[in-house]
């Protein structure tokens, strides 16, 4: 009955533009579905070790997995407090002074690096955002300004996911112990930027890009220019200072995200008399409704671990996939059709490899560059596809193969990445 539950609510998440539904919807009636079954029917659930199996009361491992969830969504409520300071201080906007060209094929070029650099410090989906906004006010073709979208979303999945904080799905990785910052960067940058530079590469032979173009002159006064740059170089170094913080104190990621939030609220009152900023003003900008999402998806998929089905799901994919490198390029293919948080958040669930080993280095690359091969692979995808009206079927036909390619280009590295560190 659970996996069913689970199934059925899996289903409305990956069809809510034809269900109209909001998928935190599913999410949250899912995980309390799930667990309220095992608990009405008093079935039986264990904790998975590293080499044990305890039975244990449903009541503990609840809270046991909604501790684990709870970590990735204070560490979610600290980043988009943080952005949301930048963008009260036009910090973004203020990026728009780095974008003047002459020629649309440059602009690509310069849009791809923005995405793939920004992606990596504040996220896929939310450097998609706001690429997306400034493109509305450079690229006033609509038709044009599709095909930078396009990029846009291919740069910023392949840019997230060489960073622990850059993608939702490396951050899980990250804060369960299954990566390490400094193995994460060492292994996956290339192949990232392997991804993001062939994709741009091929898109930049289009006949659309060819031509010139003048960028739109930025609208804000010098001084809220120098003030938006400031609070933005403030607010991503205090978002990169996280995995520092982490390495150096042995804290939780998402302490070091709160600490970094705190700094950065020190720094708001300098400018406090000439812009009022509350705190009710940064929370009222947070999506929440994104928040419960995660926090659903997690707490179901732990309910299908403390089952144990996911620990028989891994045994049948060990004894019927030859190797585990074949398994992750599949994954790759499959976060391009559904959400790549729930797929990660079983993978982490079903495999026991310890920290650093390269199947988690595979499974952080192919779950954010494979969500480019269609739009509702990834949330950046959907995050395009909802602001831009993007048909599903232009994307296909015009953007997915290249994604295709950057996704192949990089997943090739990442095999042939041991024969180059003998």
């Amino acid at each position: 009955m659970v996996i069913l539950i689970f199934i059925l609510g899996y289903l409305f998440i990956t069809l809510e533009n034809l269900f109209s539904l909001n998928k935190v919807i599913p999410s949250i009636l899912m995980a309390t579905t799930c667990w309220s079954l095992i608990m009405l029917f008093n079935l039986p659930v264990y904790e998975f070790g590293q080499h044990l199996i305890i039975k244990k009361d449903p009541k503990y491992l609840l809270l046991l997995h909604l501790g684990k969830a709870s970590e990735i969504v204070f560490f979610l409520i600290g980043a988009m407090s943080i952005i949301a300071v930048i963008e009260r201080f036009s910090g973004f906007e203020a990026l728009r002074e780095l974008f003047y060209t002459n020629t649309k094929r440059r602009f690509l070029w310069i849009m791809s690096l923005a995405s793939f650099l920004l992606s990596a410090i504040i996220d896929n989906l939310t450097a998609t955002i706001v690429l997306i906004s400034l493109l509305r006010k450079t690229v006033s073709n609509y038709k044009e300004r599709l095909y930078y979208l396009g990029s846009v979303v291919i740069s910023a999945n392949a840019g997230g996911v060489w960073s622990p904080i850059g993608d939702i799905t490396t951050t899980m990785l990250w804060i369960s112990n299954k990566v390490t910052t400094i193995h994460l960067v060492k292994k996956i940058f290339i192949p990232s930027i392997l991804c993001m530079f062939i994709s741009t590469l091929i898109a930049s032979c289009m006949p659309v890009f060819n031509g010139t173009f003048q960028v739109k002159k930025n609208e804000l006064s010098k001084d809220n220019i120098n003030k938006g740059f400031f609070m933005l170089k403030v607010g991503l170094f205090l978002m990169l200072l996280v995995p520092i913080f982490k390495t150096i104190t042995g804290v939780p990621p998402y302490m070091g995200m709160m600490f970094s939030l705190g700094i950065l609220l020190c720094v708001v009152k300098k400018y406090k008399s000439e812009s009022v900023l509350s705190i009710d003003d940064i929370f009222r900008k947070l999506d929440f409704s994104s928040i419960l999402f995660f926090l659903g998806i997690l707490l179901s998929v732990s309910s299908l671990e403390s089952l144990g089905k996911l620990y028989s799901l891994s045994h049948w994919i060990n004894e019927t996939v030859s190797t585990w490198k074949i398994t992750t390029f599949i994954f790759g293919l499959i976060s391009s059709i559904i959400d790549n948080v729930p797929l990660v958040a079983a993978t982490i669930a079903m495999f026991s490899y310890p920290i650093d080993h390269d199947l988690w280095h595979f499974i952080a690359y192919v779950s954010g560059t494979g969500g480019s091969i269609f739009l509702i692979g990834s949330a950046a995808g959907v995050a395009a596809m909802g602001m831009e009206k993007i048909d599903f079927f232009w994307y296909l036909k015009k953007i997915s193969w290249i994604a295709l390619i950057g996704y192949i280009s990089g997943f090739i590295y990442l095999l042939i990445y041991p024969f180059f560190s003998l």
